[in-house]
C-alpha cells in the first residue's frame, strides 16, 4: 500500500488506440478511496484520432486524407478530436477523497498543466486563470481539440496562432463516484497540417518520447508535491483492460456512442 505522499508511475510502450483507452478505463475502475494516485505516460501506434465523447462520428468521416485515413477511437472524456501521433499522453487517476482534489477536482487541471509548463519552460503558460474547464465545450467548437481555446490550456507564442498563441497541451476529465481520470496530450512534433498545434520541438524540446518523459517526470513530481514510484501493471488491471478493449474497438461505441456498449461510461463531470 502506498502512502498519501506517493504516486504510482506507469510508462507504456506505444499502443493502439483501443488498448490505450481500455488501460485508462481499467485504472479508473480500480481506483478506490484508499488507492494511491496513478500517473501513466503513453504513446500511440499507429497514429490515431480520438473523438471526444460527444462528437458525431460523421465529423470524422468528413475528414480528408491523410488525417481521414487514420485509425479512430472514442474517448469517454469530452472535448474535441485529437490526432495522436508524435506526442506524450499522460493520464492521472486519483481518488476524489485525496487531499489534492477533495472538494476541488478542477484543480487537477492546474496541477498537471503547471507540470507541463515546468517541463517545457519559458515561454509556455496557461492561456488564462479563469474558472473554465479544459473540456467545458464538450458539445461545441472546431473538430480538433487543439483548435479550441480554454483558460487552462497550455499555450506558447506563435505568430500564426489566434492572438499570437497556439495550444501545445490540453486535458479532459471523467469522474466516477470514487475517482477522477484526467488525461491529456503534449505535442512533441506534427506531421499533419490538418490539426493546428504548437510543438515542443519548435521550442527546442525533445521529439523522442523517452526523453520527453524524462523531463516530465520530475516536473509532475514537483507540481503534485508527491513522490513518483515506478511500478508495473497489476494482473487484475491488465485483465480488466483486456475486457474493455473490445468495447473501445467496436462499432457500437466508436460510431454510435452506445451506452449499452460502454455501460461504465459517463460524460465528463
Amino acid at each position: 500500500m502506498y502512502g498519501m505522499n506517493r504516486v504510482r508511475l506507469l510508462i507504456d510502450d506505444p499502443l493502439p488506440g483501443p488498448v490505450n483507452m481500455a488501460r485508462d478505463e481499467a485504472l479508473l475502475q480500480a481506483c478506490v478511496p484508499d488507492s494511491a494516485p496513478t500517473l501513466r505516460f503513453y504513446a500511440w501506434k499507429p497514429p490515431t484520432i480520438s473523438l471526444g465523447y460527444f462528437q458525431d462520428y460523421a465529423e470524422y468521416e468528413r475528414l480528408e486524407p491523410p488525417a481521414g485515413d487514420l485509425a479512430v477511437v472514442r474517448r469517454t472524456t469530452g472535448g474535441g478530436a485529437i490526432l495522436h501521433d508524435l506526442e506524450v499522453t499522460y493520464s492521472l487517476v486519483i481518488p476524489l477523497t485525496h487531499p489534492l482534489v477533495h472538494g476541488k477536482p478542477n484543480d487537477l487541471y492546474r496541477l498537471a498543466h503547471r507540470a507541463i509548463i515546468s517541463a517545457i519552460g519559458t515561454p509556455a503558460r496557461m492561456l488564462g486563470e479563469g474558472g473554465g474547464r479544459c473540456d467545458e465545450s464538450s458539445h461545441r467548437g472546431p473538430f480538433f481539440c487543439f483548435a479550441r481555446r480554454h483558460d487552462l490550456d497550455v499555450v506558447v507564442p506563435d505568430a500564426s496562432g489566434p492572438n499570437g498563441f497556439s495550444k501545445i497541451a490540453g486535458s479532459a476529465q471523467r469522474r466516477t463516484a470514487a475517482a477522477i481520470l484526467q488525461h491529456g496530450s503534449i505535442i512533441l512534433d506534427s506531421r499533419f497540417e490538418q490539426q493546428p498545434v504548437a510543438t515542443w520541438k519548435s521550442h527546442n524540446g525533445p521529439t523522442d518520447f523517452t526523453k520527453a518523459v524524462e523531463l516530465l517526470m520530475p516536473a509532475f513530481e514537483g507540481a503534485l508535491g508527491l513522490r513518483l514510484d515506478p511500478a508495473e501493471w497489476r494482473d487484475e488491471e491488465l485483465d480488466a483492460a483486456f475486457r474493455f478493449e473490445g468495447r473501445y474497438a467496436g462499432r457500437a461505441w466508436t460510431v454510435d456512442r452506445d451506452r449499452a456498449a460502454c455501460s461504465a461510461s459517463n460524460a465528463p463531470g
